[in-house]
Order: C-alpha cells, then structure tokens, then sequence
C-alpha cells in the first residue's frame, strides 16, 4: 500500500513496447498549497510523445504515462493558490514547475529556468515520484502552470495549443511577427499548422515552406498568403532577402536540406528561428551563409504563463480553430494513434477525448 496518493493511467513500460499501453495506478505527488488538481477531460497527442517513449530523446523513466496538452476540470485548489478557482475548466502544458526565483523566472522566461521539470518524466527531488502525463485521471500541477481556458475554445481544440499552439506562438511574438512583416514558416505539421493561423492572427504576410506542393491547399485554407515547396527549381529566387523572420517547425533535417537557401531569403539581420526537435539531427552551418544578409539563428522553447494566456485569448477572439481529430482514450487507440502519428497520419493534431469511459465519472 503506496503512502502517496494515486491516480491511473496509461502507461508505457519500456521503449521496446513502446505501442503497449497498459492501465496502472501510480504515486503522485504530495498536495502543495500552490497546487491545483485537474480530473482530466481530453488531452492532446504531441510528437514529444512518441520521442519519449521510443527512446528517440534518451533514456527515460518507465513506466510512465506521457501527454501534455491537457484540458480537465480544478477539483481542488490549495489554500495559497489564487490563479485558479475550484471548478474552473483549465488546461496544462508541457511544463509544470520551475524555481520561480531566478533571473529567467522573473523575466517571463521561466521555460529557461535551469530547474524546470517537465509535465511528464521528471523527478520531485524530495520524494522520487516521477512525473506522469495527461493519459491519466487526474493530474496534480502549481498553480503557474495552470491555465485558465477561455469559454470560447472547445476543449479538444484547446489542448494542443497547450504544448503545440505555445511552441508556435511565443517564437512569432518575440520576434515581431504582426502588420508589415513577412514570415515564413518551414513545415506543415503539427506546430507548422499552429504557426500559420497564429502568424496571420497577428497581421503578418504568412507564407508556407513545404519540400512539395502536397499541403498547398491546406495551407491556403489556414489563411496562408503563399506557398514555396522546395521541390521546385529555383524556388526562393524571386523571395531572396524579404522575409523578416522564418519559422522552421521541420521534424527532418535530413540529405538534401540545404539550410543555405532557406537562410538567403532573409532580409538583414532577419531571424531563423528553430522550434522542431529531430531526433539525433545536426543543422550544417556555414559562415559564408551568414554574411550575405547578417541573419540571426535562434531557437525557442513553449512559452511564458503570459504569452500563454495571451495566446489563448488571441484564439479566442479571433475565433482561430486547431484542425484537430478526436480518438477515445484506450490502451487500442492509444497505440494505433501513436503509430499514425509517426507515419505523419494526421492533419493536423489529435485530441485523445471520452476521459469518463476509461476512468469514470
């Protein structure tokens, strides 16, 4: 008999069965003052996922429960939380905790801090209890990272905005995507469809870069003003030097990815800015390449409680809908999901729903 609280969920046991979902009970951290408990109602499916319990991003711990774009109801609030009111339909995301004391913290970059531990995978220091995701009946998160969610979104389009939306947001904000700037956006997938409608949501002349013309339709659906594919000879002649800032969401930098050409379209002193995560992957860069125009390479990492919540409201009022597909949570469509994910058999995010079915009301 555990001395911890527990909750349920599906967990993965170890990388080699890594589509073998199986329902276990598992501790959970002590009750804070700052926490909020969340009975889950839907949580998003991420790439994060799949990198995780494969082995893809390293050794992890197992067994263990991913998922963070969660979306589920406060059941309890501890008596120093004052971001949250009990009952209130709230989301959680990719991070759950950080020193909230360091420069990075103080700063609106608490993502940086050098203690933040992870929604899923991570190790409370005073107790050992892995962290454990959102394919679960509740999870237990401080109140920072507790997101109220606008009545406006449906619950299965908020949550991969939670992990996927932030990712794709906070990068577009710091770097001035809005009204007269130009901003492509490398990638029509998960984060790159989250890219595109956030870009246009905020005024700027959005463009796509795909290696073929497969999405171009799609792409103009969401809003985009036009579309590059790679593919093509010649492809960035005629937008040398006139984007302000690139995107790449791209989970490949395989043969063939010439990251010269992609950098030639920038004005001077315009920024890449790189928020996919390919496993084992290296960007080759040359000093020559960045002579031409100045440009600037970067990175980013989700996003702030500020720009989150910022981007939800955005989503709210501007009435920006995540292309999503709902699936059952259950060990089956667990792993058929997770397998369709890695065979990019989406478009464009997946939303894991029916949360009473599998765990109760």
């Amino acid at each position: 008999m555990s001395k911890y609280d527990q909750f349920e969920g599906f967990q993965i046991e170890s990388p080699e069965n890594w589509t073998q979902f199986k329902k276990n009970k598992f501790d959970t951290k002590p009750f804070g003052d700052y926490d909020v408990e969340i009975k889950i109602e839907c949580c998003g499916v991420c790439s994060s996922d799949i990198h995780t319990i494969t082995g893809g991003w390293g050794a992890q711990h197992f067994p263990l429960a991913v998922g963070h774009e969660i979306v589920g109801k406060a059941l309890r609030v501890g008596p120093k939380v004052t971001l949250v009111k009990e009952g209130q339909r709230v989301g959680v995301g990719a991070q759950s905790w950080s020193c909230l004391e360091c420069r990075q913290c103080k700063n609106d970059n608490e993502t940086y801090c050098a203690k933040q531990m992870d929604t899923y995978g991570a190790v409370w220091p005073d107790t050992g209890i892995v962290t454990q995701g959102g394919y679960s009946s509740r999870v237990r998160t401080h109140e920072h990272w507790v997101f109220p969610i606008p009545d406006e979104i449906p619950s299965h389009l908020a949550a991969p905005m939670l992990c996927a939306g932030i990712t794709s947001y906070s990068p577009l904000v710091r770097n001035g995507a809005g009204p007269g700037k130009k901003v492509a956006i490398v990638g029509l997938g998960g984060l790159g469809h989250f890219a595109v409608l956030f870009s246009k949501a905020l005024g700027a002349e959005t463009w796509v870069i795909s290696r073929t013309h497969s999405k171009e339709a799609d792409a103009k659906a969401m809003g985009a003003d036009g579309f590059l594919a790679t593919q093509d000879k010649d492809w960035n002649r005629k937008h040398l030097m006139t984007f302000d800032l690139v995107v790449s969401t791209a989970n490949s930098f395989g043969d063939g990815f010439d990251l010269s050409a992609y950098l030639a379209v920038l004005d001077v002193h315009g920024k890449w800015i790189s928020v996919g995560l390919p496993e084992e992957a290296t960007l080759n860069i040359k000093p020559q390449d960045l002579i031409a125009n100045g440009c600037l390479i970067g990175a980013s990492h989700l996003g702030s409680r500020r720009e989150m919540l910022d981007m939800l409201r955005l989503a709210a009022d501007k009435g920006i809908k995540s292309w999503v597909e709902t699936v059952p949570i259950s060990a089956e469509n667990l792993a058929k999901t997770m397998q369709r994910l890695q065979g990019n058999d989406v478009r464009y995010r997946f939303t894991m729903t029916d949360y009473d079915k599998a765990f109760g009301a």
